[in-house]
């Protein structure tokens, strides 16, 4: 099975966001790139690692370029290396460009504006719900990998960013705290944007015991996995967010039903757990 063209890379890009990406024509804002909407496909080399690099960023094998520091690309390098193990073995970076048009996507979020045609219910939801649409490339240093494999439908991502102020901080820990209370409050919401009507379960996944992933990951931890429901048919994700020091991770999947299950969670866990150990060898 080739990997999704333009219009479904795009979609899978932004379907991890709950809200965002149901009404938004994602295509539309990216590069006319034949295989995965501005993803670099093969295995991009941070610029250090070649003859007089800077050590400021890189240059994927597709054309990709990355401003982000060379530790964090090298970090999420090894984090979708450990995502082939599973069977993902196409991955690429996300070029600058594209990364600009998915903050932008995330800036527009109807819901967390005075889009008075968004309702949620239960209507205490509508804040936590729209804020929850959080991803590290909001953040000024960071990097996203995109990876694919035959045996599911959809994508995968892994994103890692570093906090370099209070409000950095202040974002990460607001974050923490919304996804917290949809587990507790909002499991079960309905909401209508741009005129379709979803239906939208959230869960708490249970952390995997694994060898390889440390206490004090699962201790950072936050997960959580999503099913929404409407327009063109079930949408499933799973995302998991970390801390490491001053860097955040965060590891996604979704489109098919496979990405809310138990082996995804430990998949998820094995590839920040990676990326993890990169990043604490780097310092």
């Amino acid at each position: 099975m080739r990997p999704p063209g333009i219009a479904a890379a795009a979609s899978a890009f932004a379907g991890v966001l709950l809200l965002t990406a149901c009404g938004s024509d994602t295509g539309a804002t990216a590069p006319e790139d034949p295989d995965h909407a501005g993803v670099s496909p093969g295995e991009a080399a941070p610029n250090g690692a070649g003859e007089g690099g800077t050590g400021e960023g890189g240059t994927g094998e597709g054309g990709a370029v990355l401003s982000a520091p060379e530790r964090l690309i090298a970090a999420a390098q090894e984090g979708a290396g450990r995502a082939s193990s599973f069977g993902f073995n196409e991955m690429g970076f996300v070029s600058d460009e594209v990364a600009d048009s998915y903050r932008a996507l995330l800036q527009e979020n109807s819901l967390a504006g005075e889009d008075p045609e968004a309702q949620v219910s239960p209507a205490s939801c509508a804040q936590p719900l729209a804020a929850v649409d959080f991803s590290p490339l909001l953040l000024e240093e960071a990097v996203r990998a995109d990876y694919f494999a035959e045996s599911f439908d959809g994508a995968g991502s892994i994103e890692l960013a570093t906090l370099q102020s209070p409000a950095d901080e202040q974002r990460v820990a607001e974050h923490r705290e919304n996804v917290a209370e949809l587990l507790e409050s909002c499991q079960d919401t309905e909401f209508t944007l741009d005129g379709v009507d979803y239906e939208l379960r959230i869960q708490e996944p249970t952390l995997q015991d694994q060898d390889e992933v440390s206490a004090e990951q699962v201790q950072d931890t936050v997960a959580y996995s999503w099913r929404r429901s409407g327009g063109d048919g079930t949408t499933f994700a799973q995302i998991l967010f970390t801390q490491v020091g001053s860097d955040i991770i965060m590891v996604s999947f979704t489109g098919g039903e496979a990405a809310e299950s138990a082996e995804f969670t430990a998949i998820a866990e094995a590839i920040a757990a990676e990326a993890s150990a990169a990043l604490e060898t780097e310092e």
